[in-house]
């Protein structure tokens, strides 16, 4: 089934079976609400406010807390597949309950030629949808289900309450001996896929959940590891899978180069090739089609070397304002414009106290790129928060700190093919969480779980 699903993303997928689900749940509770009723003749002698007012499944199965437009693909995708599944669940549980019998019985007793049970019976029938709603029921109940149907339709169109009282039972009937097979199956199958979506997202990077609004995090790490390169990576996992709004602000006048480098990550596409031109046809329409999911999204990379601080956050106001901004991310730190007498390290201080205000300002998360200092063969060790010693204000301002590390190893296909490590850290509790990562020199960083 999987294999099969990858051709879709799993968030239409999910959207796709929840909306078959709640026609279905919708369909069960309003015909079987409205067979009840009329048989019980628990509505006023006034047919004209004839209305069950049963709830729809839209408004039973609502999304959980917390998911809303801002959460992830996969936060939402998962929420639709358990609405989806507890839709089923309930329909399953409704006509398990449901007794022919004790309806049959009911209705006998009442009496069936009233006129007020006649309107009743007639609007039920010109109620009833095609029962070809069910393409999962096997071919021989979908033909009982079709000629029951035209009976029903006869008899409503010639007003004869009995013969529609006994098409519209047995159409109850075989219903509910079809859905009583067909429901567990269902739910199975809906269960399979759903662990099926929870391992696919454990593959992803899924850095949005890492990020909070009105949080300043720091990315750091040694000249040549490739931060520009991870930072791209966050980039387009947050802004083209996650769908989020996020602006790449670039201070050394090389925005095109770094659109270029994300085109490439994203097609899988050595980026080598654009610069010489030797792309071969297959190469191209991987490009196309990454150009195509780029403008479709809210991603903007723009050069900003000749831009102040102040500047930059009157920029980032109006792209909140536009409302195409939840991430932004600075590259870099050393580069900021900061107008003060003071000395530079104080200067930097300044910016990420800044850059943390503005944070909390447009409730939006910041990645502020932050290098370190390079070290000789004998002392090179992993990045620690002891290397800020030049910048104090990161381990003070910064809400969490990103170190970035990699081994160079070579492996198969003559592709350099490293691993890397991210180390997550929190600066509130100092706790640390370390998340292998596999580099290669087409795709940039992914999680190596």
């Amino acid at each position: 089934m999987f294999e099969d699903k990858m051709t879709d993303s799993f968030e239409a997928l999910a959207e796709k079976e929840m909306a078959v689900a709640f026609r279905y749940y919708n369909y069960v509770r309003e015909f079987h609400g409205y067979l009840c009723d009329s048989l019980d003749l628990v509505f006023e002698d006034d047919c004209g406010d004839f209305d069950p007012a049963y709830a729809p499944a839209e408004k039973e199965f609502p999304p959980a807390e917390g998911i809303d437009e801002n959460s992830t693909a996969k936060a939402v995708a998962l929420d639709k597949m358990t609405r989806t599944i507890h839709a089923y669940e309930t329909m399953r549980t409704i006509v398990a309950v449901l007794d022919k019998d004790g309806v049959e019985n009911a209705a006998k007793k009442r009496g069936m030629l009233q006129d007020t049970h006649k309107f009743a019976l007639t609007s039920i029938a010109e109620w009833f949808p095609k029962p070809s709603i069910w393409h999962e029921f096997d071919e021989y109940a979908q033909k009982q289900l079709d000629e029951q149907s035209g009976d029903a339709q006869c008899a409503a169109l010639l007003m004869e309450p009995l013969s529609l009282e006994s098409a519209i039972h047995k159409i109850f009937v075989k219903q509910k001996k079809c859905l009583e097979k067909f429901l567990p199956q269902k739910i199975g199958q809906l269960k399979k896929l759903q662990a099926e979506m929870e391992n696919f997202y454990k593959g992803k990077a899924d850095w949005s959940s890492r990020f909070r609004r009105g949080e300043l995090t720091v990315l750091a790490a040694r000249p040549g590891i490739g931060m520009k390169t991870f930072a791209l990576n966050v980039a387009e996992n947050v802004a083209l899978d996650d769908g989020k709004g996020v602006v790449y602000f670039n201070l050394d006048n090389s925005g095109v180069q770094r659109g270029e480098q994300l085109l490439c990550q994203r097609a899988n596409v050595d980026y080598c090739k654009i610069r010489v031109d030797s792309l071969d046809k297959t190469e191209t329409q991987m490009l196309v089609t990454a150009v195509g999911e780029m403008i479709h999204s809210h991603l903007r990379i723009e050069d900003a070397a000749d831009m102040s601080l102040t500047e930059l956050a009157q920029k980032a106001r109006l792209y909140k304002q536009l409302k195409v901004l939840d991430v932004l991310i600075i590259d870099y730190l050393h580069l900021l414009k900061v107008r003060s007498s003071v000395n530079r390290t104080e200067s930097l201080r300044m910016a990420i106290w800044t850059l943390k205000n503005l944070a909390m300002e447009l409730h939006i998360s910041i990645l502020l790129l932050c290098p370190l200092s390079r070290k000789n063969s004998a002392e090179q060790e992993r990045p620690q928060l002891s290397d800020f010693i030049e910048v104090p204000g990161v381990t003070q301002e910064a809400d969490a700190v990103w170190l970035l590390d990699r081994a160079y190893t070579r492996t198969h296909r003559d592709e350099d093919c490293d691993k890397a490590e991210l180390a997550i850290i929190k600066i509130a509790d100092n706790s640390t969480k370390n998340i292998p990562l596999h580099f290669t020199r087409k795709r940039g960083f992914t999680p190596n779980f």
